[in-house]
């Protein structure tokens, strides 16, 4: 898989920006019982939170209450490139689709390709003991800078 390099400031500052309805990306969440349910997407971190498939032996446990996070991947690297034009990144996405993998095999490096990205841009914020701690859709990663 490729490695993303460091985005400049400005793109950075783009792909940190919630986007409105109309630039929004739509995803399914996907369950046995529940059936699809459309969420929509407004930002790189959201994307890189929701898209989400579980492994075989979850799918086969009885009662399974497990959820897919889909996102057509033509319309993550469309949605990338354009709204955001963060060519590097829709790229890689690309290089993933390119394999001809069904969705089931590109999800997760796609997956890490998109938290990889938002750790990129994420702002660091101070916690209490003054470390620098990058928050990305929920998950926390500190940073030894004082």
């Amino acid at each position: 898989m490729r490695t993303l390099t460091e985005p400049s400031a400005e793109l950075a500052e783009r792909l940190r920006r919630e986007v409105g309805p109309i630039e929004r990306l739509v995803g399914m969440r996907m369950s046995v019982m529940g059936g699809s349910n459309p969420t929509m997407l407004h930002s790189l971190p959201a994307a890189a939170h929701f898209l989400h498939i579980g492994t075989y032996e979850e799918a086969m446990r009885p009662n399974n209450q497990e959820t897919i996070g889909y996102i057509d991947p033509l319309a993550l690297e469309q949605w990338i490139r354009g709204v955001f034009g963060d060519e590097e990144l829709a790229d890689a996405i690309r290089e993933q689709i390119d394999t001809g993998q069904p969705f089931g095999f590109i999800a997760n490096p796609i997956r890490e390709l998109l938290q990889t990205r938002a750790l990129q841009v994420a702002p660091p914020e101070e916690d209490e003991d003054g470390e620098a701690e990058v928050v990305v859709a929920g998950a926390a990663e500190k940073d030894s800078e004082g």
